[in-house]
Protein backbone atom coordinates (compact mmCIF):
# COMPACT_ATOMS: atom_id res chain seq x y z
CA UNK A 1 0.00 0.00 0.00
CA UNK A 2 1.83 3.18 -1.48
CA UNK A 3 1.75 6.21 1.30
CA UNK A 4 4.03 8.85 0.45
CA UNK A 5 5.73 10.32 3.32
CA UNK A 6 7.29 13.72 2.63
CA UNK A 7 9.07 13.91 6.48
CA UNK A 8 8.86 12.14 9.53
CA UNK A 9 6.43 14.04 11.51
CA UNK A 10 2.68 13.42 9.97
CA UNK A 11 0.17 15.68 10.82
CA UNK A 12 -3.97 14.87 11.16
CA UNK A 13 -4.74 18.00 12.09
CA UNK A 14 -6.30 16.73 15.62
CA UNK A 15 -2.85 15.54 16.57
CA UNK A 16 0.57 16.21 15.08
CA UNK A 17 2.30 12.21 15.06
CA UNK A 18 6.03 11.74 15.62
CA UNK A 19 7.33 8.62 14.05
CA UNK A 20 10.45 7.71 14.44
CA UNK A 21 12.99 7.30 11.30
CA UNK A 22 14.67 3.82 11.42
CA UNK A 23 18.26 3.04 9.09
CA UNK A 24 19.28 -0.33 8.12
CA UNK A 25 22.22 -1.41 5.77
CA UNK A 26 22.06 -3.34 3.13
CA UNK A 27 21.62 -7.38 4.42
CA UNK A 28 20.65 -6.36 8.03
CA UNK A 29 17.61 -8.11 9.40
CA UNK A 30 14.20 -5.73 10.03
CA UNK A 31 12.37 -8.43 11.71
CA UNK A 32 12.48 -12.25 11.86
CA UNK A 33 9.33 -14.54 11.92
CA UNK A 34 8.04 -14.91 15.47
CA UNK A 35 9.37 -11.85 16.78
CA UNK A 36 6.71 -10.32 18.49
CA UNK A 37 6.86 -6.47 17.73
CA UNK A 38 4.28 -3.56 17.86
CA UNK A 39 5.76 -1.40 14.97
CA UNK A 40 4.36 -0.38 11.51
CA UNK A 41 6.95 0.11 9.13
CA UNK A 42 7.15 2.35 5.75
CA UNK A 43 10.04 2.17 3.22
CA UNK A 44 10.68 5.50 2.56
CA UNK A 45 14.07 4.53 -0.04
CA UNK A 46 16.24 1.23 -0.10
CA UNK A 47 14.91 -2.06 -0.47
CA UNK A 48 13.47 -4.50 1.75
CA UNK A 49 12.12 -8.46 0.91
CA UNK A 50 8.99 -10.27 3.19
CA UNK A 51 10.13 -13.73 3.22
CA UNK A 52 7.35 -16.91 4.42
CA UNK A 53 6.01 -19.85 3.61
CA UNK A 54 2.94 -20.64 1.83
CA UNK A 55 0.78 -22.58 4.10
CA UNK A 56 -0.56 -24.40 0.93
CA UNK A 57 2.53 -25.58 -0.72
CA UNK A 58 5.39 -25.36 1.86
CA UNK A 59 7.20 -23.39 -0.62
CA UNK A 60 9.07 -19.88 0.50
CA UNK A 61 7.04 -17.22 -0.82
CA UNK A 62 8.81 -13.18 -1.19
CA UNK A 63 7.64 -10.26 -1.94
CA UNK A 64 9.53 -6.92 -2.56
CA UNK A 65 8.52 -4.09 -0.93
CA UNK A 66 7.94 -0.64 -2.90
CA UNK A 67 9.27 2.74 -1.48
CA UNK A 68 6.01 4.26 0.16
CA UNK A 69 4.58 0.58 1.54
CA UNK A 70 3.55 -0.26 5.11
CA UNK A 71 4.40 -3.47 6.44
CA UNK A 72 3.83 -5.51 9.22
CA UNK A 73 0.77 -3.70 9.98
CA UNK A 74 -1.35 -7.42 10.88
CA UNK A 75 1.20 -8.83 13.12
CA UNK A 76 1.38 -5.47 14.97
CA UNK A 77 -2.45 -4.43 15.37
CA UNK A 78 -3.52 -8.19 16.33
CA UNK A 79 -0.60 -8.44 18.53
CA UNK A 80 0.57 -11.84 17.03
CA UNK A 81 3.92 -12.81 16.04
CA UNK A 82 5.35 -11.91 12.90
CA UNK A 83 4.10 -13.79 9.90
CA UNK A 84 7.24 -13.24 7.82
CA UNK A 85 11.00 -12.48 7.91
CA UNK A 86 11.85 -8.53 6.88
CA UNK A 87 15.38 -8.13 5.22
CA UNK A 88 16.83 -5.24 3.79
CA UNK A 89 18.37 -6.22 0.30
CA UNK A 90 20.09 -2.32 0.35
CA UNK A 91 20.66 0.38 2.74
CA UNK A 92 17.08 1.35 3.50
CA UNK A 93 15.52 3.95 5.58
CA UNK A 94 12.00 3.51 6.99
CA UNK A 95 9.45 5.37 9.50
CA UNK A 96 8.42 3.33 12.35
CA UNK A 97 4.62 3.79 13.80
CA UNK A 98 3.44 2.49 17.12
CA UNK A 99 0.12 0.46 16.86
CA UNK A 100 -1.74 4.31 18.64
CA UNK A 101 0.22 6.50 15.83
CA UNK A 102 -0.82 4.14 12.67
CA UNK A 103 -4.59 3.82 14.16
CA UNK A 104 -4.89 8.35 14.41
CA UNK A 105 -3.07 7.99 11.03
CA UNK A 106 -5.46 5.89 9.33
CA UNK A 107 -8.59 7.19 10.97
CA UNK A 108 -7.64 10.59 9.98
CA UNK A 109 -6.63 9.88 6.27
CA UNK A 110 -9.37 8.13 3.99
CA UNK A 111 -6.45 7.80 1.11
CA UNK A 112 -4.57 5.79 3.24
CA UNK A 113 -7.37 3.60 4.62
CA UNK A 114 -8.88 3.27 0.87
CA UNK A 115 -5.47 1.79 0.37
CA UNK A 116 -5.21 -0.57 3.37
CA UNK A 117 -8.85 -1.58 2.31
CA UNK A 118 -7.76 -2.50 -1.11
CA UNK A 119 -5.07 -4.65 -0.13
CA UNK A 120 -6.26 -6.44 3.04
CA UNK A 121 -9.52 -7.44 0.35
CA UNK A 122 -7.04 -9.04 -1.80
CA UNK A 123 -5.10 -10.83 0.57
CA UNK A 124 -8.71 -12.07 1.78
CA UNK A 125 -9.31 -13.44 -1.65
CA UNK A 126 -6.15 -14.78 -1.79
CA UNK A 127 -6.49 -16.91 1.65
CA UNK A 128 -10.12 -17.88 0.96
CA UNK A 129 -8.86 -19.37 -2.16
CA UNK A 130 -6.29 -21.51 -0.76
CA UNK A 131 -8.83 -22.51 1.93
CA UNK A 132 -10.92 -23.64 -0.32
CA UNK A 133 -8.67 -25.27 -2.07
CA UNK A 134 -7.52 -27.21 0.92
CA UNK A 135 -11.05 -27.95 2.24
CA UNK A 136 -11.54 -29.64 -1.10
CA UNK A 137 -8.74 -31.84 -0.85
CA UNK A 138 -9.65 -33.45 2.52
CA UNK A 139 -11.68 -36.34 1.71
CA UNK A 140 -8.36 -37.69 0.11
CA UNK A 141 -6.70 -36.91 3.23
CA UNK A 142 -5.98 -39.65 5.80
CA UNK A 143 -7.75 -37.48 9.25
CA UNK A 144 -4.96 -38.99 11.57
CA UNK A 145 -2.20 -37.84 9.13
CA UNK A 146 -4.20 -34.46 8.32
CA UNK A 147 -3.98 -34.14 12.24
CA UNK A 148 -0.48 -34.98 12.96
CA UNK A 149 0.71 -33.08 9.30
CA UNK A 150 -1.13 -29.80 10.99
CA UNK A 151 0.61 -29.89 14.45
CA UNK A 152 4.20 -30.48 12.61
CA UNK A 153 2.89 -27.23 9.76
CA UNK A 154 2.72 -24.65 13.11
CA UNK A 155 5.54 -26.40 15.03
CA UNK A 156 8.14 -25.52 12.19
CA UNK A 157 6.69 -22.25 11.93
CA UNK A 158 7.15 -21.40 14.98
CA UNK A 159 3.53 -20.94 15.86
CA UNK A 160 3.95 -22.92 19.45
CA UNK A 161 0.68 -22.41 20.77
CA UNK A 162 -1.62 -23.94 18.00
CA UNK A 163 1.27 -26.98 17.25
CA UNK A 164 0.64 -27.65 21.02
CA UNK A 165 -3.38 -27.51 20.88
CA UNK A 166 -2.87 -29.85 18.04
CA UNK A 167 -0.22 -32.22 19.19
CA UNK A 168 -2.55 -32.49 22.68
CA UNK A 169 -5.98 -33.37 20.57
CA UNK A 170 -3.90 -35.81 18.87
CA UNK A 171 -2.76 -37.87 21.92
CA UNK A 172 -5.97 -37.35 22.92
CA UNK A 173 -7.75 -39.14 19.82
CA UNK A 174 -5.24 -40.76 18.81
CA UNK A 175 -3.21 -42.36 21.85
CA UNK A 176 -1.57 -45.54 20.68
CA UNK A 177 -1.84 -43.89 16.88
CA UNK A 178 1.16 -44.33 14.51
CA UNK A 179 2.20 -40.30 15.02
CA UNK A 180 1.97 -40.52 18.58
CA UNK A 181 5.86 -40.87 19.71
CA UNK A 182 6.69 -38.21 17.47
CA UNK A 183 3.37 -36.23 18.36
CA UNK A 184 4.60 -36.61 21.96
CA UNK A 185 8.34 -35.50 21.13
CA UNK A 186 6.61 -32.11 19.55
CA UNK A 187 4.33 -32.23 22.12
CA UNK A 188 7.13 -31.21 24.59
CA UNK A 189 9.18 -29.32 22.62
CA UNK A 190 6.16 -26.73 21.73
CA UNK A 191 5.09 -26.83 25.65
CA UNK A 192 9.13 -25.59 26.10
CA UNK A 193 9.06 -22.97 23.20
CA UNK A 194 5.99 -21.47 24.08
CA UNK A 195 6.72 -21.09 27.98
CA UNK A 196 10.35 -19.68 26.96
CA UNK A 197 8.23 -17.12 24.43
CA UNK A 198 11.71 -16.95 22.11
CA UNK A 199 10.66 -17.72 18.89
CA UNK A 200 12.87 -16.28 16.40
CA UNK A 201 14.78 -13.91 19.50
CA UNK A 202 18.45 -13.94 20.22
CA UNK A 203 20.18 -16.37 22.50
CA UNK A 204 20.02 -13.37 25.21
CA UNK A 205 16.45 -13.49 24.73
CA UNK A 206 16.03 -17.35 25.26
CA UNK A 207 18.54 -17.58 28.49
CA UNK A 208 16.08 -15.04 29.97
CA UNK A 209 13.14 -17.16 28.92
CA UNK A 210 14.04 -20.06 30.20
CA UNK A 211 14.60 -19.68 33.51
CA UNK A 212 12.97 -23.14 34.56
CA UNK A 213 15.40 -24.83 32.69
CA UNK A 214 18.68 -26.04 33.82
CA UNK A 215 21.64 -23.69 32.09
CA UNK A 216 21.99 -26.76 30.19
CA UNK A 217 18.53 -27.46 29.34
CA UNK A 218 18.02 -23.74 28.08
CA UNK A 219 21.05 -23.94 25.73
CA UNK A 220 19.84 -27.20 24.21
CA UNK A 221 16.26 -25.89 23.58
CA UNK A 222 17.90 -23.37 21.97
CA UNK A 223 19.45 -25.61 19.68
CA UNK A 224 16.37 -27.66 19.55
CA UNK A 225 14.58 -23.78 18.14
CA UNK A 226 17.36 -24.02 15.17
CA UNK A 227 16.75 -27.32 14.40
CA UNK A 228 13.19 -26.62 13.45
CA UNK A 229 13.74 -23.65 12.15
CA UNK A 230 16.29 -24.85 10.21
CA UNK A 231 19.22 -23.31 10.78
CA UNK A 232 21.50 -26.33 11.08
CA UNK A 233 24.92 -24.81 11.72
CA UNK A 234 23.68 -22.95 14.80
CA UNK A 235 21.95 -25.60 15.95
CA UNK A 236 25.50 -27.84 16.28
CA UNK A 237 26.98 -25.00 17.70
CA UNK A 238 24.26 -24.43 20.99
CA UNK A 239 24.48 -28.41 20.96
CA UNK A 240 28.30 -28.55 21.16
CA UNK A 241 27.86 -25.89 23.86
CA UNK A 242 25.83 -28.35 25.64
CA UNK A 243 28.90 -30.72 25.78
CA UNK A 244 31.46 -28.10 26.44
CA UNK A 245 30.09 -26.31 28.64
CA UNK A 246 27.90 -28.90 30.72
CA UNK A 247 29.87 -32.34 30.64
CA UNK A 248 28.87 -33.46 33.55
CA UNK A 249 25.13 -32.27 32.86
CA UNK A 250 23.81 -36.49 32.26
CA UNK A 251 20.41 -35.31 31.31
CA UNK A 252 21.14 -33.65 28.36
CA UNK A 253 24.51 -34.76 27.61
CA UNK A 254 23.45 -38.07 25.14
CA UNK A 255 20.54 -35.90 23.56
CA UNK A 256 22.28 -32.84 22.57
CA UNK A 257 24.85 -35.69 20.85
CA UNK A 258 21.92 -37.10 19.28
CA UNK A 259 20.62 -33.77 18.05
CA UNK A 260 24.04 -32.91 16.51
CA UNK A 261 23.84 -36.57 14.47
CA UNK A 262 20.06 -35.59 13.74
CA UNK A 263 21.43 -31.94 12.85
CA UNK A 264 24.10 -33.20 10.10
CA UNK A 265 21.69 -35.81 8.38
CA UNK A 266 19.20 -32.65 7.97
CA UNK A 267 21.85 -30.57 6.67
CA UNK A 268 22.46 -33.18 4.23
CA UNK A 269 25.70 -34.14 5.84
CA UNK A 270 25.30 -37.66 5.42
CA UNK A 271 28.96 -38.64 6.23
CA UNK A 272 29.41 -36.30 8.83
CA UNK A 273 25.71 -37.68 10.45
CA UNK A 274 27.31 -41.15 10.43
CA UNK A 275 31.35 -40.91 11.59
CA UNK A 276 29.30 -38.93 14.85
CA UNK A 277 26.66 -41.33 15.71
CA UNK A 278 28.56 -44.09 14.77
CA UNK A 279 30.93 -42.74 17.83
CA UNK A 280 28.15 -41.91 20.08
CA UNK A 281 27.07 -45.52 19.58
CA UNK A 282 30.43 -46.71 19.97
CA UNK A 283 30.97 -44.97 23.56
CA UNK A 284 27.20 -45.54 24.86
CA UNK A 285 25.82 -48.91 23.47
CA UNK A 286 23.66 -49.29 26.67
CA UNK A 287 22.12 -46.11 25.87
CA UNK A 288 18.42 -45.87 26.20
CA UNK A 289 17.84 -44.13 22.50
CA UNK A 290 20.60 -47.15 20.93
CA UNK A 291 17.89 -47.87 18.47
CA UNK A 292 17.47 -44.66 17.04
CA UNK A 293 21.01 -43.79 16.89
CA UNK A 294 21.37 -46.82 14.44
CA UNK A 295 18.15 -45.91 12.44
CA UNK A 296 19.66 -42.28 12.24
CA UNK A 297 22.79 -44.09 11.04
CA UNK A 298 21.03 -46.38 9.04
CA UNK A 299 18.95 -43.49 6.93
CA UNK A 300 21.83 -42.04 6.87
CA UNK A 301 23.53 -44.44 4.77
CA UNK A 302 20.74 -45.10 2.26
CA UNK A 303 20.71 -41.11 1.50
CA UNK A 304 24.55 -41.62 0.71
CA UNK A 305 23.20 -44.44 -1.75
CA UNK A 306 24.96 -47.43 0.49
CA UNK A 307 21.67 -49.45 0.41
CA UNK A 308 23.97 -52.30 1.69
CA UNK A 309 25.11 -50.79 5.18
CA UNK A 310 21.70 -49.08 5.32
CA UNK A 311 19.71 -52.32 5.98
CA UNK A 312 22.87 -53.76 8.01
CA UNK A 313 21.95 -50.56 10.50
CA UNK A 314 18.79 -50.42 9.76
CA UNK A 315 18.09 -54.57 10.79
CA UNK A 316 20.41 -53.54 13.94
CA UNK A 317 18.17 -51.01 14.64
CA UNK A 318 15.00 -53.53 14.22
CA UNK A 319 16.59 -55.92 16.40
CA UNK A 320 16.84 -53.34 19.34
CA UNK A 321 13.50 -51.02 19.05
CA UNK A 322 11.69 -52.72 21.63
CA UNK A 323 8.26 -51.48 22.22
CA UNK A 324 8.48 -47.96 20.32
CA UNK A 325 5.70 -48.56 17.94
CA UNK A 326 6.58 -45.39 15.77
CA UNK A 327 9.80 -46.13 15.56
CA UNK A 328 9.48 -49.68 15.00
CA UNK A 329 7.19 -48.46 11.75
CA UNK A 330 9.86 -45.81 10.81
CA UNK A 331 12.96 -48.43 10.62
CA UNK A 332 10.12 -50.98 8.22
CA UNK A 333 9.29 -47.95 5.93
CA UNK A 334 13.21 -47.29 5.91
CA UNK A 335 14.03 -51.00 5.22
CA UNK A 336 11.44 -51.20 2.55
CA UNK A 337 13.00 -48.35 0.92
CA UNK A 338 16.65 -49.55 0.95
CA UNK A 339 15.26 -52.87 -1.39
CA UNK A 340 14.92 -55.46 1.84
Amino acid sequence: MIFELPSATVSTGAIELLPKTVSFTSGSVVYFQGDVDDRIYILQSGRIMLKSRDIETGQDVQDLIQTGEFFGVKSAMGHFPREEDATALSNAQTVAFSVPEFETLVTTNLRVSLKMLKVFSNQLRRIHSKVSSMLNTLDEIDPEKGLFNSGEFYFKNKNFPHALYIFKRYLDIYPSGRYAEQAAELRSKSEQFDSMKNAGKPASAVSEGAKGLSGAGKVFFEGENHLANERFDDAIAAFKRVLSDYPDDSEYHIKAEMEIGRSLQAKGDHPGAIRHTSQLVQKNPKMSNVAEALFLIGKSYRESGDRAKAQSFLKRAESVVGDNSALKRKIARALAESGN
